[in-house]
């Protein structure tokens, strides 16, 4: 195993603090001192204290903050190293600072950060994602996840002539108004499952938004039918996460995506997936390939990067070909910037490299976390079930035997898992403390990290209570 820089570039003392809490940790003092400090700042100048809600929400009682990553490795600003499950947020496909991501982009800055005309290599670049994916009979970029699924909803609408749009509740589709619908749906004012109420997400979206969008329960073929039997004429497309991954992680039924598609086409509705989670992650074609099924369009982002802002619309020709000026809108001062283009080609060549040897690897150690993480419930006697597709995975603390719903996964115990990870990354293993966001692995993760993590779970559910105190708490 290679030597971390951390081994040969020791950390200066951090000062101590007064009523900072100091963890004893198998023996190592843990502190958090400089965490505490910087997010008390934080709070003072950015709302929230973060420029991302996700950042600080569920982080009680302080967010801890990273300065620097290498591998499946992260240390915070306190020093403290950690197995890093988060991978911000499933970017860093290829852990931290992978050295073909460093290299290409160390050779693109010293060529130029930006031209604003199209470049070679952004040609290369669409050619790699067609190569690769199986619905990209044309690429366009952009820079994010929410600018990916805005563009894909906007094409549908234009192409169609019709402006409504199908999501599934409990589905995250990004920060824009018209996908902000029932992403959360608190079971008191939610309705029944089969015809689910729509709930916005946030204050400030227009009601007129919330006219545009129809919501229904996902793994239900029989309940998405009426909907589009009864809108079938106003409705632009359905778009849909191919795995739930905005709930912890819950597969498809069967051949649910199959059945999706076929009802798509029996209404003439165009159907978008939303890759930006599974994409280059679970399979070298995302979703697509992994359940042979073949979207009209396909938003990507996170692991298109690996680490690096980009993401791409993919699709049909002849839908994508009405993109262009006097035509359907697609813009953006920094979509398919050189920079994150040279990352996005160091990525995406790594992951297909030696017949995708990558993704064999990310699905053998999720496996062997899950089948490990369930072995480690079912030990030590708590009620609770991981489940996952390839290098995603999530456990919930739940008396049922799978989840999948939406409205299953919300009577799993959160307040259990976030006592579950504050022990966990007291231990030197970091989850997000948000229980319906999931665990992400790279390829840079090892058998070794997956051992320590089963064998530290195994040391906190042994803490744990079966049923855990309002009191109890590992910080």
């Amino acid at each position: 195993m290679a030597i971390s820089k951390r081994e040969h570039q020791p950390l200066e003392p951090q000062p101590k603090m007064d009523a900072i809490p100091e963890v004893k940790i198998t023996g190592m003092p843990r502190t958090y001192a400089t965490s505490i400090s910087l997010y008390d700042q934080a709070k003072k100048i950015l709302p929230a204290g973060a420029s991302s809600n996700v950042r600080v929400h569920m982080h009680d009682p302080f967010p801890i903050l990273f300065e620097e990553g290498e591998g499946s490795r992260v240390w915070d600003v306190d020093g403290n190293e950690y197995v890093d499950y988060l991978m911000a947020y499933g970017t860093l496909i290829l852990g931290h600072c992978h050295y073909r991501i460093v290299d290409a982009i160390k050779k693109q800055l010293a060529k130029g950060t930006m031209f604003g005309t199209t470049t070679q290599l952004e040609i290369e670049a669409a050619r790699k994602v067609q190569e690769m994916v199986p619905n990209a009979e044309m690429v366009s970029f952009s820079n994010t996840g929410t600018e990916a699924t805005m563009e894909a909803i906007r094409i549908a609408r234009a192409a169609t002539g019709r402006d409504k749009i199908v999501k599934f509740e409990g589905h995250y589709h990004g920060h824009h108004d018209a996908v902000l619908f029932s992403v959360e749906s608190p079971s008191a004012v939610a309705g029944l499952e089969n015809a689910p109420q729509k709930l916005a997400f946030y204050p400030g979206i227009p009601e007129e938004v919330m006219r545009t969008v129809l919501v229904a329960p996902w793994n239900s073929i029989a309940a998405l039918e009426r909907l589009l039997k009864k809108h079938a004429n106003d409705v632009a497309a359905v778009i849909t996460e191919p795995v739930i991954a905005s709930a912890g992680v819950i597969p498809p039924e069967g051949e649910y995506l199959k059945h999706l598609r076929e009802l798509t086409q029996k209404y003439d509705v165009l159907l978008i997936f939303d890759e930006v989670l599974t994409g280059f992650r679970i399979a070298k074609g995302g979703a697509q390939e992994y359940f042979n099924v073949k979207p009209d369009l396909a938003c990507f982002a996170k692991a298109l990067g690996g680490g690096l802002p980009i993401a791409a619309v993919t699709g049909r020709k002849d839908v994508m070909e009405m993109i262009g000026p006097g035509k359907i809108g697609y813009g953006g001062t920094y979509n398919a910037n050189p920079v994150a283009l040279a990352a996005c080609m160091a990525t995406l060549e790594e992951l297909s490299a030696n017949d995708g040897a990558a993704f064999k690897h990310m699905a053998l150690l999720g496996n062997k976390l899950r089948e490990g993480l369930q072995q480690t419930l079912d030990k030590t006697g708590h009620d609770g079930v991981v489940q996952g597709v390839g290098p995603l995975l999530q456990l919930y603390f739940t008396r049922l035997k799978r989840v999948t719903t939406y409205r299953q996964s919300t009577q799993s115990n959160f307040e259990k898992f976030k006592d579950f990870r504050d022990g966990m990354v007291q231990r030197g293993i970091y989850f997000h403390p948000d229980g319906t966001e999931r665990l992400a692995l790279s390829t840079t993760h090892t058998d070794e990290d997956v051992e320590k993590t089963l064998a530290t779970a195994e040391e906190v559910l042994r803490i744990l209570p079966k049923r855990v105190p309002r009191s109890f708490s590992f910080f």
